[in-house]
């Protein structure tokens, strides 16, 4: 339907689900319609409250859907249809309610085909798979488009598609259904006496929860009264309406969710064995425990914009600013003795600095979000690559409740890509490969995540050929990046470090997943920009590990406040390991000229802060600051420490925003202004 205009059916709305936690959709418009550019597809009146619920459930059920679809072919468990079958369903009844037919369209075909598994007359193949996956695209893409108020893509072709290998039912039925079931099948036509007791302290909005349950479950026919009335709140103690279901089961899953509200009393007539039937349904009294922890937990929970996050964390910044000044100002009053007055103001700036401390913390788990909205994304790329390459590969993901701050998601998911594009493109073989060695044909990819000493640790783990340090050595050798010499005084771990040079690569021939030498170095920058590390082991024949380390937060870190040339300067508290004053017995002079620490008999590289960053000399630099850099530690000279704080972050605005030797600024409290050193870009330049 590409031009024509949607009649507006009494029963149409939206459906409510809850939303992706880690995601608020902001619709922006003023008016009451949401009217689509000229040339678009047409809705319904929508407001923006109303569409943000859509689209929050619209990507819930596509990615239920996708995850569901993915498992069903690795699993094989049939009784995952039931579930898919629930999503497509869903989203049927929730784009039609909406005006969106042609999205309604395309989740009926998709719901067609999902039947026929249902009932035993069509086998999962990875054809069907494919075709279904195609479907899950489509609807996504026509969400985000939706999102995005842009012109919706054409489903039509796909819906046509989906209906033809509907109609071809040339597979043989199983001698039993895919999933069997008691409830009753084949077109079920009911009409529901919705009553609202008068002690409902909200009828107009359980009105709507229930137009709502009825609009995700089957079709509205009728309903009185209209939905615009129950939209302007305005519809009271009762609604009639009749409804058609596409079988029995969704009319026994609409009483159920009904049965959870204490103040509705539900009539259903039907159609039984010729004659109408009728029957009250309420909530259960077993019941009543459940449901009231249910509402009780779902009153808890609000939704808040990214926006409004990071409003609120902004404010927490300034007030860990004001705290440290205030600080500052109490010591200052206290080296006065003024007669007591220091003593009441230490008391109260102890509780202050607590319960900043303490809200602070509290707005930083809320921009925590799981991993699993980063690894839920691999199943699919992992299938379709495998399948590709010809290949065959079993994905193991452990740790998906592991939370990360929302700032990290998207680099963290850039890493993961790159990483499991190189795993089954260069290190795991191909079936006649492994089976050659002794391996089992399907090569083992493993992702899993779990937090140690404020830091989420990400492991990405394959069972493949690894990487052959004299293969590293002989490409270095052709790339003209070392000699002969110098590559055969390189250690095998000192070879494979090579990998992370921009443009290496081992690969013979470029394909369209690698070979051009961008992915680890991308990797390697990503965790740079971070404030990350990473550590990679390869052994030949046995497999490769890379171990991501990623700090919790990038709002508010610990940092080290030290001195040079008469300035203060932060450095990041998560990659210094101890300090230490420096004395002349433990600084040797090796090579050329090159400084070492003597560290409880273990050299360490010996750098000044002030030459590193370009920084004029003051004082002497009595003072050695130990900072871990991939696994391996340094050291850095300063003329002093000033002690450890909490620092919010401020990023570096123009012209300053391509400094590369710092990471942003903070503002301390006395009002001065320090710069972040970044560690990890110094660790590369010195």
């Amino acid at each position: 339907m590409k031009n024509g205009r949607r009649k507006k059916r009494n029963g149409q709305g939206v459906g409510a689900a809850g939303a992706n936690p880690s995601e608020t959709v902001d619709f922006s418009e003023n008016s009451k319609s949401t009217q689509r550019k000229e040339g678009c597809r047409e809705m319904v009146e929508l407001s923006p409250d109303e569409l943000e619920l859509f689209v929050s459930e619209a990507e819930e059920n596509i990615n239920g859907l996708e995850n569901g679809l993915l498992r069903l072919e690795q699993e094989g468990d049939t009784s995952l249809v039931a579930e898919l079958f629930r999503h497509a369903h869903t989203l049927k009844g929730s784009a039609g309610a909406a005006g969106l037919t042609e999205m309604s369209q395309l989740g009926h075909a998709m719901e067609n085909l999902l039947d026929q598994v249902r009932n035993g007359e069509r086998k999962v193949t990875s054809d069907l798979i494919d075709t279904l996956l195609e479907g899950v695209d489509m609807l996504r893409a026509m969400v985000f488009s939706l999102r995005q108020n842009e012109p919706l893509p054409n489903p039509s072709p796909l819906i046509n598609q989906l209906n033809a290998i509907a109609e071809r039912k040339s597979l043989e039925p199983e001698s039993k259904p895919a999933v069997e079931t008691s409830s009753p099948s084949g077109e079920v036509t009911a009409t529901l006496n919705i009553f609202i007791k008068p002690e409902c302290p909200m009828p107009a909005a359980r009105a709507f929860q229930a137009y709502l349950a009825m609009s995700r479950y089957g079709e509205i026919v009728s309903l009185e009264p209209p939905v615009s009335e129950i939209q302007a709140g305005r519809a009271k103690y009762r609604l009639v309406a009749q409804l058609k279901f596409p079988d029995g089961a969704s009319l026994n899953e609409l009483e159920s969710e009904l049965t959870r509200f204490e103040d509705l009393v539900v009539e259903v007539q039907r159609q039984q064995d010729g004659r109408k039937v009728s029957e009250i349904v309420t909530a259960q009294k077993e019941k009543e425990v459940e449901t009231t922890t249910t509402t009780a937990a779902e009153l808890q929970s609000v939704r808040v914009s990214i926006e409004q996050m990071d409003a609120l964390l902004n404010l927490v910044g300034e007030l860990v600013i004001e705290r440290a000044r205030l600080e500052r100002g109490v010591r200052k009053i206290a080296e006065l003795n003024a007669n007591g007055v220091a003593e009441e103001l230490q008391g109260v700036t102890e509780r202050v600095s607590r319960i900043v401390g303490q809200l602070q913390e509290s707005l930083t788990r809320t921009r925590m979000v799981p991993l699993s909205v980063v690894f839920g994304r691999f199943p699919r790329l992992v299938r379709e690559l495998a399948r590709n390459m010809g290949k065959k590969v079993q994905l193991s993901i452990e740790g998906e409740d592991t939370e990360i701050d929302r700032a990290l998601v998207e680099k963290l998911n850039e890493c993961l890509v790159h990483l499991v594009r190189n795993a089954i493109d260069h290190g795991i073989e191909s079936p006649e490969e492994r089976i050659a060695v002794g391996k089992p044909a399907e090569g083992l990819l493993e992702i899993s995540a779990s937090q140690s000493e404020g830091s989420v640790i990400v492991v990405v783990r394959d069972d493949g050929r690894g990487i052959d340090p004299n293969k590293i050595r002989r490409k270095a050798i052709e790339r003209g990046l070392l000699t002969e010499e110098q590559a055969a005084n390189l250690s095998d771990d000192e070879a494979l470090q090579l990998i992370f040079r921009s443009g290496f690569s081992t690969k013979e021939e470029v394909s369209e997943v690698s070979g051009r030498g961008v992915g680890m170095d991308a990797v390697k920058a990503a965790m740079e920009q971070i404030g990350g590390a990473i550590d990679f082991h390869s052994q030949v024949g046995e497999g490769t590990t890379v171990t991501l380390r990623l700090p919790l937060t990038l709002a508010i870190i610990p940092a080290l406040l030290v001195r040079i040339g008469g300035r203060l300067f932060a450095l990041p508290m998560h990659s210094v390991t101890e300090v230490l004053d420096l004395t002349r017995s433990d600084i040797q002079v090796i090579g050329q000229g090159e400084k070492v620490l003597m560290l409880r008999g273990n050299p360490l590289p010996l750098c000044s802060l002030s030459h590193l960053l370009g920084v004029r000399n003051g004082l002497a630099e009595k003072t050695a600051v130990i900072v871990r850099q991939r696994e391996r530690l340094m050291a850095v000279s300063v003329e002093g420490v000033e002690g450890k704080d909490e620092i919010v972050i401020k990023p570096l605005g123009y012209p300053l925003h391509n400094l590369r030797s710092f990471i942003g600024a903070t503002i301390l409290g006395d009002g001065s202004i320090a710069l972040i050193v970044d560690l990890n870009g110094l660790a590369i330049r010195r």
